[in-house]
């Protein structure tokens, strides 16, 4: 008996009407087992899921060579989306294929396997974060920057907008860490990563720890001088930033250096090549006194 089986599982005719179920799978449909009896199964889809499993038994409804029917039936598994009959959304992987018991010219009937992906998804995506997060920070880390910059700048070629490059150096950073211990180094560029995520000017933008000290802000659809306005806008946040709230003194302060580069109809031939080009403006912010903003040419 179905009911015995730890699986999700449930049988249907060839017009979809759910003829048994188990326990498990009325648990993931949201209903009781003998609510579900009687009722077609596709009416707990959501769209596109529910057309496209409607357009499949129609074609196999339609078909005339009854022994091919029987034998090669065997869809999924497939990631769909229950509409449960309390009105929540659950996410599932499902397997439709006839049974193999069944006999040419009776009555057709499908077994469904489901298994719940919502614990899945939820760890999947978790571990996605962790995967594209910076542990010390929670900016961007350097793979997720490799990342969006190449889609940022595939996006930036095809459809002729501008994309702008902040490449960011905490100056004398390795005073800092001498001076008041690694801990507060870290504490220091945990506010520095909060000044850059506050002022990114939409959710399309990123702001990436780039290694040890150097960040990195990607501007995607920005021109020079925006990205001038947040860089001015990054340095004055930073200058302005205390560091009493950790024990040092009032007078401890710090700054950054920052090159900048935009990619403007071809100026660039690739994404390394911007990147250095805004390394190269950095260079020379730091090179003539630090503190300062430089625009690359």
């Amino acid at each position: 008996m179905i009911t015995a089986i730890s699986e999700a599982i449930f049988v249907i005719n060839s017009a979809g009407v759910i003829e048994m179920i188990n326990p498990l799978g009325a648990k993931l449909f949201g209903a009781p087992a003998e609510m579900l009896i009687g009722q077609t199964w596709t009416d707990y889809l959501q769209s596109p899921f529910k057309d496209e499993y409607q357009s499949l038994f129609a074609l196999w409804n339609s078909a005339s060579d009854e022994a091919n029917k029987v034998t090669q039936f065997n869809h999924g598994p497939k990631e769909i989306i229950i509409n449960r009959a309390d009105s929540t959304l659950l996410e599932a992987d499902l397997s439709l294929s006839c049974l193999p018991s069944i006999q040419i010219g009776s009555e057709p009937l499908f077994i469904g396997i489901m298994h719940n992906l919502t614990t899945h998804k939820a760890e999947y995506n978790k571990l996605r974060h962790l995967a594209h997060t910076d542990k010390l920070t929670g900016l961007a880390n350097r793979h997720a920057f490799d990342d969006a910059l190449q889609t940022n700048w595939n996006d930036s070629i095809n459809h002729d907008q501008p994309l702008c490059l902040i490449i960011i150096d905490v100056d004398y950073f390795k005073i800092f860490n001498d001076q008041f211990g690694h801990v507060n180094g870290d504490k220091c560029l945990q506010k520095i990563a909060q000044v850059l995520a506050e002022v990114l000017p939409s959710n399309n933008a990123m702001a990436a720890r780039y290694g040890g000290e150097e960040f990195v802000v990607i501007l995607p659809n920005s021109n020079p001088l925006t990205a001038e306005y947040i860089a001015k806008n990054i340095q004055n946040r930073i200058n302005q930033l205390t560091f009493t709230d950790i024990g040092l003194p009032a007078q401890t302060k710090i700054s950054v250096s920052q090159g900048i580069a935009c990619e403007r109809s071809g100026q660039y031939r690739t994404p390394t090549a911007l990147v250095c080009a805004a390394d190269t403006a950095l260079y020379r912010a730091k090179s003539t006194g630090r503190n300062r903003i430089n625009m690359s040419s």
